[in-house]
Order: C-alpha cells, then structure tokens, then sequence
C-alpha cells in the first residue's frame, strides 16, 4: 500500500512501514476492542496514563473487558477525568490511580508494591511514558525540533523518561508478570518508527536513540525471561499520532505524518497481550499493520527472525 507521506519524506523499506501489505490508520474491525473479550481476571498497568496514547490505551483496555486497571501519570486531574471515562465503557472495573514519576526509582517501587496489594498479580504492563526533546527557536515555518547533537540539550531528561522509565518498570514489574503464571504475562513498552532513522531531521537524536535501545531492552527481556518464566514482550510503534506531545511540532513533515487514529495503538495492545504471541514475542511490531496478514506470515518472521534489530554486513 503507497504511503500518505508526501514524495520528499517516503520512508526505505527497512522502516518496515508497508511490512504487511495491508496498512491501518483506523482501527480495523480484528482488533477493535469493543469485539475482543480478555479472560477475567485481567489486570492492566497502563504508565504514562494521563494524556495522549497512555489515555487511549487505557480506554482500550476498558472496552475489552478488563477486569482491573492501574492508571498512573505526574497529574491527579488527569487521573480522575481518565476514570470517568473508563466506567463509561466498562462500569464494573476496579481502578487504581498512582502518581508515578517513572524518573524515581522509589516511585515506580510505590506503584508495583500498590498493584501487588490491591490484585496480587498483572496481566499485561504498557511501560508508555515518554517525551521527545524540548523545542528550539527558529524562524516561522521551520520545525522547532532540535536538529543534530549541539542544538538537542534535553539528552538526560529524553533518555531518562524514554530508556531509564521504560527499564524501570520493566525491572519492577517482571517478578509480578512472572508470578502471574494463568495469565498472558505481557510486557509492551512504546517504541518509534523513529528507532529505524539516523538522521535528526524529523526527529532529535536523544529521541531516536531511546527508542532504538528500547528495542533492544525488550529484545532481551524476551530473550531471558520468555522460555524461562512466560514472559511475552513487545516493542510497539504507537503509530503517528497528534497528542499533546505532537501537536506543537512545526514544520512541513509533521501535518501529513500525524494522521493515524489515536485509539489504534490501544487495540493492537489489547490483541497482543489477549494471549501468549510467543512466535512475536521480542520484536518490534507496528500498530498499523494488519494482524490477520501478520499471523499469515509467522513462520517467515520466526525462520528469518526477522523485526529485530541487527547490523548488515
């Protein structure tokens, strides 16, 4: 399927954009949550819940039935406005809200020891928080994103949030996920079509990086902790989408890019962690690919391992 990025930004094949050949900016009718039933007892931890996709990852998950949900973000507000809108779709479901700083380890520990206390086990945990580099001054028109290594002076606080967070809560929760053994034991963490790119055109460097080391960060989870312990684990593009965090970007390539639907990445989460994907467990997975044609191609992905990150030579 052609790309909808205009002529100057179509991506090469190694972004895996058009992997399957069938290609989603809309939520298709096999993953639409409201169609998915998960098993009972479900328990969902959803990090960097109050905004933007972590908000309609968490609304996904309500509509398919979880049994249980932890919210947490930096901003109470946003927390008690998410509620609301879960009990809309699912009235039932028990909430745990926690402001968490993904930045502290001694916050992250507070959250895990709340979801082991109220539930005693988690089903899936979404790692989602993140941010992209602060914005630069430059003349009207042209992107107000730090190009290359001198203009990007956000590094710590990118790799903090984006890398540290997502190890974090990986490191934190994989003993709950583990002992959880009569569920789909899941780990997502939100990745970027950006891991692929080297170039800091479209999107700062700190940025890129972060998201590349997450896909390997996952990568080994699934590779220690798959046979081992259950673990199934997932470095998901989110597709591109105008959330908060993307709607201040300026600069031509960013209307076009930020088309896709915003619940889309919910849906794919909810397919991924209904049962145990070992055959794609590891790797990097887009939501706007089509999962029927993905299945199809699962002795392909597992002979030539492929959707993993290796050098050419």
């Amino acid at each position: 399927m052609a790309s909808d990025t205009p002529a100057p930004f179509i991506l090469p094949p190694y972004f895996g954009v058009n992997f399957t050949p069938t290609i989603h900016s809309k939520i298709p009718a096999n993953i639409d949550p409201t169609r998915i039933k998960l098993p009972s007892p479900f328990i969902v931890v959803v990090t960097g819940a109050g905004k933007g996709l972590g908000y309609h990852i968490s609304l996904a998950y309500a509509k398919a039935g979880a049994s249980g949900m932890s919210i947490s973000s930096r901003t109470q507000a946003d927390l008690d406005k998410l509620e609301e809108e879960i009990r809309k779709f699912n009235p039932k479901i028990e909430v745990l809200k926690s402001i968490c700083d993904t930045q502290s380890d001694e916050s992250v520990a507070a959250l895990e020891k709340d979801v082991r206390s109220k539930w005693g086990r988690a089903d899936a945990v979404i790692a989602n928080a993140g941010i992209i580099s602060k914005y630069v001054d430059r003349a009207e028109g042209n992107s107000n994103l730090p190009v290359g290594l001198v203009e990007d002076d956000d590094w710590s606080r990118v790799l903090d949030i984006n890398l540290l967070g997502t190890w974090r809560i990986s490191k934190a929760f994989l003993p709950l996920l583990i002992q959880t053994e009569d569920g789909p034991q899941t780990l997502i963490c939100s990745t970027s079509l950006a891991a692929h790119s080297p170039a800091s055109t479209i999107c700062p460097i700190a940025y890129n990086v972060s998201k590349i080391a997450c896909n390997r960060l996952i990568e080994h989870i699934a590779n220690d902790h798959g046979p081992k312990d259950g673990i199934q684990a997932y470095a998901l593009h989110p597709g591109a989408v105008l959330t908060p965090q993307t709607q201040g970007h300026k600069g031509e390539v960013w209307g076009p890019l930020l088309s896709d639907d915003e619940g889309l990445a919910g849906a794919m989460c909810v397919w991924l962690s209904r049962e145990k994907r070992g055959w794609l467990s590891g790797r990097y997975v887009s939501c706007t690919w089509d999962v029927g044609e993905l299945e199809a191609m699962r002795d392909e992905i597992v002979g030539e391992d492929k959707l993993k990150f290796r050098m050419v030579v």
